[in-house]
């Protein structure tokens, strides 16, 4: 049996591009195949899977699975309003019937037909950050409230890009609340701080067992290495479950930087480095510094030109 997956994405010019190829080709035997495909918000599209089974006369079946742009969010009916929420609202000539498809086109869990009423309000919560999502539509006009600003920026993005397919001209305002940035941040932290740990720990275990091989007695360990080695089977397995997870929470906390300053009319993609080297030797200090004091000129190291 043979398995292709592929995801297209309709792009500006109208033309279909293929941002994933994968090819599963399984033994003889084989009647069953679980594949799980972890997405990222913002990158969505049609995954298209052709089965193509050993069989006479030649078949090929063809299952599509719709990615949308924000695919870890997840309905809710509860939310907190103490938060710090950033808000986007987009006013034009549409229907409700019509702003609702593009709600259900970027967000999961939405019902096919526009529920009841004049104003429709869904809430939604992030499945990954646990970051909310407030939406409130009528005929004309679109809000949506998040504590995350990268949230607004997707939700920006695809529906003016919707819109845009439809001839429909949207007026867009947005109040950005800079709390919110610091809020994100620390939400993400003892996430990342615990992935950052446990790659620490993966690192030491050959070290580790390198020394307790020539060493009789590994009493003069300390008490963290002693840990590491007695847990390293569960350490190592528990790394190999999640091997991108730390790139993962990299690429949020990059997105975040970059779509704070670009509400603000700035392209801050040149200081993408400069993060990258905080977050390497993490400090949640430094990196709220950083975020905090971006908009000062790029100050490059000379030492390393």
């Amino acid at each position: 049996m043979l398995i292709v997956c592929a995801t297209y994405r309709l792009e500006s010019s109208g033309i279909f591009s293929i941002q994933f190829l994968h090819v599963f080709r399984c033994q003889a035997n084989t009647t069953r195949l679980d594949v799980k495909v972890r997405t990222i918000e913002g990158q969505y599209g049609t995954l298209q899977a052709y089965i193509t089974p050993r069989i006479q006369p030649k078949t090929c079946q063809v299952k599509g699975y719709l990615i949308k742009p924000l695919s870890l969010h997840r309905r809710t009916h509860v939310i907190d309003e103490k938060r710090p929420m950033n808000e986007l609202k987009l006013t034009g000539y549409f229907s409700l019937g019509e702003v609702h498809s593009w709600v259900s086109y970027c967000i999961p869990d939405v019902p096919e037909k526009a529920p009841p009423g004049e104003t429709v309000t869904l809430l939604f919560q992030s499945t990954l950050l646990e970051t909310q999502l407030v939406c409130t539509y009528a005929q004309n006009t679109i809000n949506f409230r998040s504590d995350n600003i990268s949230t607004i920026s997707i939700l920006k993005e695809v529906i003016t890009k919707l819109a845009t397919t439809r001839k429909i001209q949207l007026s867009i305002n947005y109040t950005l609340e800079e709390s919110s940035v610091t809020h994100m941040l620390k939400l993400i932290h003892p996430k990342l701080e615990y992935q950052l740990n446990l790659a620490k720990k993966v690192q030491l275990i050959d070290a580790l067992r390198e020394v307790a091989l020539h060493e009789k007695d590994t009493e003069f360990m300390s008490a963290e290495y002693k840990e590491i080695m007695k847990n390293a089977e569960e350490i190592q397995a528990e790394h190999r479950l999640q091997p991108c997870h730390l790139e993962r929470l990299y690429g949020m906390i990059t997105d975040l930087f970059i779509d704070k300053f670009k509400f603000k009319g700035m392209n801050v993609k040149a200081k993408v480095p400069q993060l990258l080297q905080i977050l390497d030797g993490y400090d949640i200090t430094k990196l709220l510094d950083f975020f905090d004091n971006a908009q000062q000129p790029v100050q490059y190291d000379r030492d390393r030109e």
